[in-house]
């Protein structure tokens, strides 16, 4: 029997799926009156150098100015495009405690917020729900030294940032939401900044370079907290006004 009804979204279905055999609390969202207020932002330094896993290739509840900007993956340079708002959400099952759930929607939240002062092209936004979300925040279980991980723009109906165990640490708890600007900036586009470094250990490979190698940028690795400079919005504005290619 044919029926004149579109076919679900590759996001319709997935949440109608995890609905189906998880219980429909497991798309419970956080709330966004819980995390209203601005993080705490005393932290301590960091006891190790962070770990992100986003350029590897199922939630638990299921070296001078300015910067260089790594940009491209294989035979593309994914980006949004220009003017775009990427939706978000938060789960609230799969961590620990409600308290934890909160805490890690309201870091994402200020980072967020960072880029979005940034002004680079691309804005996010909060949403109630899953179904009309880009990604949803979820915890990710143990894995090890990551504290968090995400994806780069993809044509994917729903996407995933990850916050792993670690990061729920007191010497981490207080600085994750600095470490979500880091994650912030692959799903924008941008690679680790050492993805071209000569050292084997480091090198990435499949990226251009826009602008100067700059250690302090937001997208590489140090101990010290990731922080957004003046030289990555400057470097990602450019990304975002470069012509689409054919």
């Amino acid at each position: 029997m044919s029926s004149d009804a579109p076919a679900p979204s590759t996001r319709e279905a997935l949440l109608q799926s995890t609905a189906q055999h998880l219980g429909a609390e497991a798309l419970t969202t956080v709330e966004e009156s819980s995390i209203s207020e601005p993080v705490s932002t005393d932290t301590a330094p960091f006891p190790l150098s962070p770990v992100c896993i986003t350029q590897e290739s199922v939630p638990r509840n299921l070296k001078s100015d300015p910067a260089a900007i790594m940009v491209g993956l294989e035979f593309e340079i994914p980006r949004w495009e220009p003017g775009s708002v990427v939706k978000w959400t938060a789960w609230q099952r799969g961590y620990d405690s409600p308290a934890d759930a909160t805490h890690a929607a309201a870091h994402l939240k200020q980072a967020a917020e960072a880029w979005n002062k940034a002004d680079v092209g691309v804005n996010f936004e909060f949403v109630p729900l899953a179904k009309d979300a880009n990604f949803v925040l979820t915890h990710g279980g143990d894995k090890g030294r990551v504290l968090a991980s995400s994806y780069f723009p993809n044509r994917k109906g729903l996407n995933f940032v990850y916050v792993y165990s670690l990061a729920f640490r007191p010497d981490f708890r207080n600085g994750l939401w600095r470490i979500f600007t880091h994650e912030l900036g692959h799903v924008l586009g941008l690679r680790h900044e050492f993805a071209m470094d000569p050292n084997p250990e480091r090198f990435e490979g499949n990226a251009v370079q826009i602008g100067e190698a700059n250690s302090l940028s937001v997208m590489n690795y140090r101990e010290e907290l990731p922080e957004l400079q003046r030289s990555d919005i400057d470097a990602t504005q450019q990304f975002y006004r470069l012509p689409v290619g054919p």
